[in-house]
This record gives C-alpha cells, sequence and structure tokens, in this order.
C-alpha cells in the first residue's frame, strides 16, 4: 500500500465522502488513471484563471496575458481547452455584472499581503498538510481573510440556488431581475468585524465543506486552531439552464468558523491519518476485514488499469463510477 506524503483539502474531503475512491487515488499499489477534467468543472477552472489573471493585473502585479495562460493551462486539461475559454470568460464577464469584482478589487488595494493560488505547507495537529488557497490577504485592521471561488451547476439541467446565509446575492446579467437580486439570506445577520462587515452565523452552518477547506487553509498560514478572528469568504457562482448559456447570480459569503467546530475537525484531521499511516484504513471494520476490503480494492485498481485506447479508458472509467462520491 503507497502511503501519501502530505494531506490536501481535497483529499480530505474524498476521505470523508468516498474511502474507497480515496484508497484507489492515492493508497493503492496500482493507481488507476485519472478521472478525466469534466465540462462544469473546467468552466470553473477557466473562470478561476480570468478572475486572478484580471485583479493581479489591476493590482499591478503583473501582466494579464502572462497571469491567464499560465492558470489556464495549468488548470483547465487539454480536452477542454478550446471549449472553456469561452464559457469561463462569459462567467467572468457575469460576475463582474454582479459588482462583486470591483468590491473585491477595492478591498484588495487597501489590503496587506494579497496572495493568489500559493502553496501552503506544513503541519496541521501533527499531520503534514499541503494546500492552494485562491487567494489570501490582510485587510488593513489586520483581519486574516481566506477568500475562494466556487461555480455550481454551469452545465447542470436544473437549476442550482445558493447557499444559505449569504449575506448578499446579486444577478450576474442585466434586464429583468430575479426576485433575489440584492437581497440578504434571511438567516443572515451582519456584524461589524474590525473592519469588515461579516454574518453572525459561522459558516459550517451554510456549508461545512467550506467551512473545512478554509480553515484548513487558514492552519497552514499560521493561524490558530480555534481562532474566531479570522474571516473566511466565498464569491458562489450559480446556474440556471437557459439558451444559449445559463443564467448566472453571485452570492456572497463572509463568516468566521466556531472555535468547537474547528477543534473537532482538527481531530477529524488526525484521524484520517492515524488510520491510513496505520494500516487500518476502514476504521469502521475489524482490522482483519479492512485488510480484506484493501486487497478487494487492489484487484479493482488492477482491473481500472487502461491500455490507452479510447474504448478501454471508457469502461475504466464507466466501472470506476461506483467508486465515486
Amino acid at each position: 500500500m503507497r502511503l501519501p506524503k502530505q494531506l490536501s483539502p481535497s483529499s480530505f474531503a474524498l476521505w470523508e465522502a468516498n474511502p474507497d475512491e480515496f484508497f484507489l487515488k492515492y493508497l493503492s499499489e496500482r493507481k488507476p488513471p485519472r478521472i478525466p477534467q469534466e465540462r462544469p468543472a473546467s468552466a470553473g477552472s477557466s473562470f478561476d484563471a480570468y478572475v486572478k489573471a484580471h485583479l493581479q493585473h489591476d493590482l499591478g502585479l503583473g501582466d494579464f496575458q502572462t497571469l491567464f495562460d499560465h492558470y489556464y493551462a495549468a488548470q483547465v486539461e487539454p480536452q477542454n481547452q478550446e471549449w472553456a475559454r469561452e464559457e469561463g470568460a462569459y462567467v467572468f464577464n457575469c460576475y463582474v455584472v454582479s459588482g462583486f469584482y470591483d468590491e473585491l478589487l477595492d478591498l484588495l488595494k487597501v489590503a496587506k499581503r494579497p496572495r493568489f493560488e500559493f502553496t501552503v505547507e506544513g503541519e496541521i495537529n501533527g499531520v503534514p498538510f499541503s494546500g492552494k488557497p485562491d487567494l489570501g490577504f490582510e485587510t488593513a485592521l489586520g483581519i486574516e481573510v481566506v477568500h475562494d471561488w466556487k461555480v455550481n451547476g454551469y452545465c447542470s439541467k436544473s437549476a442550482v440556488s445558493p447557499h444559505k446565509s449569504y449575506m448578499k446575492c446579486r444577478d450576474g446579467f442585466v434586464g429583468k431581475q430575479t426576485k433575489s437580486h440584492d437581497t440578504e439570506h434571511k438567516e443572515f445577520l451582519g456584524i461589524i468585524h474590525m473592519d469588515l462587515t461579516i454574518n453572525t452565523t459561522y459558516l459550517e452552518f451554510a456549508n461545512p465543506k467550506w467551512a473545512d477547506q478554509l480553515s484548513l487553509y487558514g492552519w497552514a498560514l499560521g493561524e490558530k486552531i480555534g481562532d474566531e478572528d479570522v474571516v473566511l469568504s466565498i464569491h458562489q457562482i450559480v446556474a440556471k439552464p437557459a439558451d444559449p448559456r445559463p443564467q448566472l447570480r453571485v452570492a456572497q459569503y463572509r463568516a468566521r468558523v466556531q472555535a468547537s467546530y474547528q477543534q473537532e475537525l482538527a481531530r477529524r484531521f488526525r484521524r484520517c491519518w492515524d488510520a491510513i499511516t496505520s494500516g487500518h484504513v476502514f476504521q469502521d471494520m475489524s482490522r482483519e476485514d479492512s485488510d480484506a476490503r484493501c486487497a478487494i480494492l487492489e484487484d479493482t485498481a488492477i482491473g481500472l488499469q487502461t491500455d490507452g485506447s479510447s474504448l478501454d479508458s471508457y469502461f475504466s472509467e464507466a466501472t470506476r463510477e461506483g467508486y465515486r462520491g
């Protein structure tokens, strides 16, 4: 069995959501082929390249085209690059129309040490960690902010709604506006936290996966587990099917994570690492049954190997659907 050198937010999330797929991806001696990036993910990655390149250019931190080309090549897989370029530009333009781009840019202009797509490594509760936050910065009064963008529902056949407790939701288009345009969620109650308006409700009540991911980033940046001064910020772009492209809205979240939740997250993170390093991978089973499960998955991994042909690759991916989270 292989052992990963580090955990990341994505690998930890996969461990909790789908231990079988975690084993195949990170522990199996015969690592299966990587599941190809799908179009909805490539649209989000393309937008990500646009927004980071534009922000850095507007802050005087680099040339737009150079930055964009770097991000785009790194984040959008070759099979999607032609299609995703225009889709990402469309998402970015809708984001600008919502007004959140200019508001974030104004905040960054007076912030300390804005950093984009940077690698953070270290130990969290004794667990080696590596991750790449989208954006981190300090406000003028010294609040550490970890920011992330999410694109949900692009290419979906049904509309996706923003998560609850958003502090503001706006349409990313002109014309007849939706009922939620420029409104707060009914559960949002704002307070002034030094020089930022944030929600009194903690982020884990809106989306615990977001709270997990951004808390891990904050700790890797040097913040203490349980520190409730760190602010986590999300701009969530959600889609509703329309022709020729989806109708987009943007919801803004800015909140903290409760100390007790952070402490339990640190324990969950440690339990994951202890399980995989001990060899007793499936903790809800006896060691004997866990070992037997690992053996079955090793055989599965062998069966998922391909010879590179399109038919063989299709069979491998279709077979693996049962192990996806």
